[in-house]
């Protein structure tokens, strides 16, 4: 990607960047760059679940780095019930690689 199109990358932790009107799979395209070009774990936020999984195959597709997603709950904080157990499985395990990510999106 040419210089003059890239983001800058966040200089200290805390930094944020915000990835706004990309279409397609621009965004893909260039959150898979900054993961490439960052020496950490980039962390994307999608607008729904939706969205993230459409994001998450993209990134794939534009990437060797690891690529993560943290499953949706699919419950609402008043429902008297539990999420699945394999939403929660899929959660633990993600929540259980991330201390050892060096590189990568979620």
């Amino acid at each position: 990607m040419p210089e003059q199109y890239r983001y800058s990358l966040p200089a200290k932790a805390g930094d944020l960047r915000q990835l706004g009107e990309l279409t397609g799979a621009a965004c893909a395209t260039l959150v898979a760059e900054m993961a490439e070009r960052h020496k950490g774990p980039v962390v994307l936020v999608a607008p729904d679940m939706q969205n993230a999984l459409r994001l998450n195959d993209e990134i794939r597709q534009f990437t060797d780095s690891m690529v993560m997603g943290l499953a949706d709950w699919e419950t609402l904080p008043y429902d008297s019930f539990s999420p699945h157990q394999d939403i929660i499985s899929s959660r633990l395990a993600t929540l259980y690689q991330l201390p050892t990510m060096q590189r990568g999106v979620l």
